[in-house]
């Protein structure tokens, strides 16, 4: 008997281990993939950042440790960026949310039209970026743009350069970023509503709870758990946006609209300095990390502000 047992106990452990090598061979070609795409570049980017690159022809000379993300920390040109940075993902999140929340606050309500009113507010989202980059050209043309256009038409001058100064240049690819994320927060935003319950509505409007205090102390608590991932992934594009500023501005006028991750592309196919525009990469990665760390920390605390 005791044979008999040990027999089917090394029948079945065979089994797992055929399973397992099974397993493992069907994943491989993932793994390989993944591993080119991600791990190789990113295993290359951080052995260009602690050496000098030769460019023609192209050859690591020699390692310089940690002088590449030295300089970079001590140029003004970085820091100004990451300032640019940090401003242009604050106000991205911003603006989308509180402008998603409001479309989302409509659709979720019961009038006639609402699929066609769906569909419009969805369709920025199938816009490729550069297509949408180009239109927003357009749309900012100081002289033939709709914009300045619009203001003639309700009496004003019309005369505004929008890509013109640094300032309001970085505000005007804010708002075509803004224009471009509005559908993805509003479905997310709208799928969270419509999950709230009822039950919880209507006790607090028993409570005496106006539409204002029930939003505040009601919807939006529970909504938090929703939010807070939007405004996670809304701030890692942010540090990331490239297509929309190399459209309109290419990081001007006078860098007003250089990002660090635009900030990388110039030092690595601009001025060909790979090994500052891998440190500058590895820099942005760690203040992405950084902040992620943060926004996740809120998302932790708003679940357990909403009971999850």
């Amino acid at each position: 008997m005791t044979h008999e047992v040990r027999a089917v106990e090394k029948s079945v452990t065979r089994s797992r281990r055929r399973g397992r090598l099974i397993a493992a061979a069907m994943a491989a070609p993932a793994v390989l993939l993944v591993a080119g795409v991600y791990a190789y570049p990113a295993i290359s980017t951080l052995l260009y950042s602690v050496t000098k690159v030769h460019v023609s022809p192209f050859r690591l000379e020699r390692f310089v440790w940690l002088r590449n993300f030295i300089n970079q920390l001590t140029s003004g040109a970085f820091w100004e960026a990451t300032w640019i940075t940090l401003y242009f993902g604050v106000m991205l999140c911003a603006v989308t949310v509180v402008c998603s929340f409001l479309i989302a606050l409509l659709l979720n309500r019961t009038f006639l039209g609402r699929g066609l009113v769906r569909v419009t507010v969805l369709l920025p989202w199938a816009v490729p970026p550069v297509a949408s980059g180009f239109l927003w050209v357009q749309m900012f043309h100081a002289e033939f743009g709709f914009l300045n256009g619009l203001i003639r038409a309700f009496g004003g001058e019309g005369d505004i350069i929008w890509l013109g100064g640094s300032t309001i240049a970085l505000h005007s690819v804010l708002i075509a970023e803004v224009w471009r994320w509005i559908p993805f927060a509003t479905l997310f935003i709208l799928a969270g509503l419509q999950i709230v319950p009822k039950a919880v509505k209507e006790a607090a409007a028993i409570d005496g709870a106006g539409p204002w205090r029930g939003f505040r102390h009601v919807t939006l608590p529970l909504m938090l758990p929703v939010v807070v991932p939007v405004v996670i992934f809304l701030f890692v594009w942010a540090m990331k946006v490239f297509d929309t500023i190399f459209v309109l501005t290419r990081g001007g006028p006078i860098r007003g609209t250089t990002t660090l991750n635009y900030l990388t592309y110039r030092q690595g196919f601009v001025d060909f300095n790979f090994g500052s525009a891998a440190a500058t990469a590895y820099l942005l990665a760690g203040l992405t990390v950084a902040v992620i760390a943060g926004l996740g920390w809120m998302l932790a605390r708003s679940r357990r502000l909403a009971g999850m």
